[in-house]
């Protein structure tokens, strides 16, 4: 359901703020993630917090924040939720940063660094831009190993962006937000539970949280990169992720079963697009590998769209690509 759009919101201001993430399974990548954090250019008087939550029952990533938590320079709160979905992670994020009495919070994955004036900037945007509630920055690759660059120059992981400091948005991304609590406690706006294993819940919180009224606004200064190794730097997984990225974005745009000429027209276009994507494809390879890996991609992804704009259901995005461990 949409929430309608208010008026006169009041901005509040910035007391204090949570660094959080959620994490599952990657104890070695969410100390990286961590020690990025420790080395945060933090504006002057406000007060921080760090909260994980682990979204593994057996708390993989209990021993890693213990470990960090001697020579911390915040106060890290670790959460064990044990119901299993991205939608219900995030909720419980969402819940512990009230509970811990922040009046914003800042999210970030586990698998990012950030670069020291991540926050900062944040921070900054936030205090100069009157209509800004909620802050987006981008998301870089950066890699774990070498790849052969076929692989590495891949559309899914240049990641370029054109948008402007101060740029209003629609929606954006839970790898790197900033806004107030005030967003959950005073709209009720919190992570959907319909998109479970599917991803695309925090593209849905953000619209939802613009919608009513809340001005997403986006800065390049605000940085963080993420990690990827060898169980994402292979073509199974760019094409996985490309379906389901497209799966996700058809769902998303039509999950309110409304628009159905719209719809229609939608499921045409890409229909036909698909249907080009498969005559080029195999003549991109005269171009070299990272053009055919990249249309194979775009190929992909289109599929992704057609296939979602016509079941419009969930779909588990996990169990192809992590063996059904997010099951």
């Amino acid at each position: 359901m949409e929430v309608t759009q208010t008026q006169n919101l009041i901005k509040p201001e910035i007391k204090s703020i949570a660094i959080s993430c959620n994490t599952f399974l990657r104890p070695e990548i969410l100390e990286k993630t961590l020690n990025s954090i420790a080395k945060l250019h933090i504006p002057d008087g406000i007060e921080i917090k760090v909260l994980v939550v682990d979204n593994d029952a057996d708390a993989s990533a209990q021993a890693v924040v213990k470990q960090i938590q001697t020579d911390f320079p915040f106060e890290i709160t670790y959460k064990v939720e044990e119901k299993r979905g991205l939608a219900s992670a995030r909720n419980r994020l969402l819940k512990e940063a009230i509970n811990l009495g922040v009046s914003h919070i800042a999210i970030l994955d586990d698998d990012d660094v950030a670069d020291a004036e991540w926050l900062y900037n944040l921070v900054d945007l936030y205090n100069t831009q009157e209509n800004a509630f909620i802050i987006s920055g981008p998301e870089y690759c950066c890699f774990d190993g070498d790849f052969p660059d076929y692989l590495t120059n891949n559309n899914i992981f240049v990641k370029k962006t054109t948008k402007k400091k101060g740029e209003i948005r629609k929606v954006c991304s839970t790898h790197n937000a900033f806004f107030p609590l005030s967003i959950v406690k005073d709209n009720d706006i919190w992570f959907d539970s319909s998109f479970v294993f599917m991803g695309g819940e925090d593209g849905d919180f953000f619209y939802r949280a613009g919608k009513a009224g809340y001005t997403i606004v986006f800065n390049p200064d605000a940085i963080v990169r993420e990690i990827n190794g060898k169980d994402r730097v292979n073509a199974r997984w760019i094409l996985s992720r490309n379906f389901y990225n497209g799966y996700s974005g058809s769902y998303l745009q039509y999950k309110a079963g409304q628009k159905r000429l719209r719809r229609l027209l939608y499921l045409i276009k890409i229909f036909i697009i698909c249907v080009l994507n498969i005559l080029i494809s195999p003549f991109s390879i005269i171009f070299g590998l990272t053009a055919f890996y990249n249309v194979l991609g775009l190929s992909s992804k289109n599929l992704g769209k057609l296939v979602g704009v016509i079941r419009l259901q969930p779909i588990n995005y996990y169990e192809h690509l992590n063996g059904g461990i997010n099951k």
